[in-house]
């Protein structure tokens, strides 16, 4: 009896999912075909017990014989102990094997969420992709341990006792088995009713972790805006939701097992009224009766853990099931083959964009960058510069339009490879929890520590590794907490000009850092730009002069293009920008006096 959906297709749907973890269990099928044979070889020492005990009330202890007895006692106490050590050996071997499994399926997991596209990740929490990788996986333990195979070792079990009780006396075991079909109703209805409520046990559990990974993560936030009895009251709703659903499943355990306890304990009065008549008309011997009592327990004794076995299955089941959904989630398409080296001529043609399919970002956008060109986008918030950049970088595909890299569409590049030749300093850098270095290396086999170390010395970050107690071997913690906003920026400059890319994007690069830091960074632009295509989402007006065109974008059109000075002259949107933000920043570094616009 497995689990089942209770969708109308259970066991179909079952073995479906059974078989997504085959390629995960297929290395270790010799070790998993061992244990089986030791929990078979277990099942026989178990029906071994009843029948000596048998003989010994029918033989040696009829007959006072002592020295027979004795030799029975040892078979039995032989028996007990082969028993106990064959579940034990087959416990640790399926054990063992089965972490070796979960850990495959996690390491799956994370490797398919990497694949996913960015679409996905943008509207998912993030706390359902961690549900999947930890607590679903981790209920895949039981079905190993005490799940699958513990139910197959039971059906060996119970076939040899079907067996046994047939021989010894077949209208008694009709009599005990009477109550089979009560037992096989009662479990049908707990098994479709448990896959609902585990079901909804695992969507509450990732709902939870979620929301506890969501406010951990935004702390500070509701600190600065005293906002914890809000994030109290949802966490509470959320906790309140998943206890609910786990009471569901306790609560039809708790009414399963002492149905069964009352049907076992029916059987056994049966045998009990059948048994005593058969000893007293000579029909069966009273060790026959005590061995059939003996078996009948042991028939009801898996058959009572099978509601165990059941919370198992079904919460195991449950998990798959989810699993087996992020499995199958389409991936980002890895672009086609094209991986020649790149010299980096982009161009933008005709190009438009919706993230949700109706709300146009990019219009009719064209625009292009040649190698060795800095190319300025700005215009007002929203207009749609970063969606450029994320299309440049494959995150999202164009709804109308083509991007071109090297004269070859996006699409025939290996996206992989490209990428690897692409660097994006963004905004927001993130750091992970690993030393200075591997946050400037991130494992990339090209990039040697002395590569790395050079870059950073080329951004200005070695005065701030000098400080550091291990320099460049000194953990940041996550996401650099030991590291100020403008000492991230400069390691992500560092991060980008290790890797040699071909083609640059800065996307409100400098908006962090303070007058100095920029002072420093704006040396190490000069390293960084030559002989690279650059993209810069302009934010800072002295990245905007450098440019040798600027491209103004409004409402996901480009509106303008050309120098800075052309721009300026013709009065338009990028004039009022500049009046409005870039002067002032101008204003602030030079004089208090109003420059000339036209300068």
């Amino acid at each position: 009896m497995t689990g089942a959906s209770g969708d109308g297709r259970p066991r179909e749907r079952d073995v479906r999912l059974l078989r997504r973890l085959h390629p995960f269990v297929r290395p270790h099928a010799a070790a998993f075909a061992g244990a089986l044979g030791l929990l078979t070889l277990s099942a026989g020492a178990k029906l071994l017990g009843p029948y000596v005990l048998k003989l010994a009330i029918d033989g040696p202890i009829a007959d006072g014989n002592l020295t027979g007895l004795a030799g029975l006692a040892a078979v039995f106490l032989a028996a007990e102990l082969a028993d106990g050590a064959l579940e034990s050996a087959q416990t640790v071997l399926v054990r063992l094997r089965g972490q070796r499994i979960l850990a495959s399926v996690r390491s799956a997991l994370f490797a398919k969420a990497q694949r996913l596209p960015t679409a996905y990740l943008d509207v998912t929490p993030e706390g359902r992709t961690l549900a999947r990788i930890t607590s679903d996986v981790a209920a895949l333990s039981d079905l190993f341990t005490s799940g699958l195979l513990a139910l197959l070792g039971d059906l060996v079990l119970l076939t040899g006792i079907v067996v046994a009780l047939f021989r010894l006396d077949p209208f008694l075991a009709l009599a005990a088995y009477a109550v089979l079909p009560a037992l096989v109703a009662v479990s049908e209805i707990f098994r479709r009713r448990m896959r609902s409520a585990f079901r909804l046990v695992r969507e509450k559990t990732a709902r939870l972790t979620g929301r506890l990974q969501e406010f951990l993560r935004g702390i500070e936030v509701l600190r600065l805006h005293a906002a914890e009895p809000w994030a109290e009251a949802e966490f509470d709703r959320a906790n309140v939701e998943y206890r609910d659903a786990f009471l569901r499943s306790v609560n039809l355990y708790a009414l399963f097992f002492p149905l069964v306890e009352l049907i076992s304990a029916v059987a056994l009065a049966l045998v009990l009224w059948q048994g005593g008549t058969g000893v007293g008309a000579g029909r069966l011997t009273f060790g026959a009766l005590v061995a059939f009592f003996e078996y009948v327990q042991k028939f009801f004794r898996p058959v009572r853990d099978l509601s165990e076995k059941f919370n198992v299955l079904q919460a195991s089941f449950a998990a798959l099931e989810r699993i087996s959904e992020f499995l199958d989630l389409p991936e980002e398409s890895g672009g086609g083959n094209r991986a020649r080296p790149l010299e980096g001529d982009v161009s933008f043609e005709d190009v438009s964009f919706s993230y949700d399919g109706a709300t146009p970002v990019l219009r009719h956008a064209s625009l292009a960058a040649r190698p060795g060109e800095i190319v300025a986008l700005v215009g007002p918030t929203g207009a749609g510069k970063t969606t450029l950049v994320h299309l440049l970088l494959g995150l999202y595909r164009p709804a109308e339009g083509r991007i071109r890299v090297d004269g070859l569409d996006l699409s025939e590049w290996e996206l992989a490879r490209l990428r690897g030749r692409i660097a994006l300093v963004a905004q927001d850098v993130f750091l992970f929890d690993d030393t200075l270095l591997e946050n400037i290396r991130l494992g990339r086999p090209w990039v040697e520590r002395e590569a790395a170390e050079a870059a950073a010395r080329a951004v200005g970050l070695g005065p701030i590794v000098s400080a550091l107690p291990l320099g460049y071997d000194t953990p940041v913690l996550e996401e650099g907490v030991l590291l100020s906003a403008g000492q991230r920026q400069l390691v992500a400059f560092a991060r980008a000009l290790a890797g040699d890319p071909r083609i640059l994007v800065l996307d409100e690069a400098t908006s962090e850092v303070d007058q100095q830091t920029e002072a420093e960074i704006e040396r190490a632009l000069e390293t960084l730009f030559q002989g690279r295509t650059c993209l810069v989402v302009a934010h800072r007006l002295s990245t905007v002069r450098r440019a040798h065109r600027i491209v103004v974008l409004s409402r996901g059109r480009v509106v303008e293009q050309g120098t800075h000075a052309e721009l300026l002259a013709q009065g338009g949107l990028y004039r009022n920008l500049y009046e409005l933000q870039f002067r002032r920043l101008s204003d602030d570094r030079t004089a208090p006096t109003r420059p000339n616009p036209r300068d």
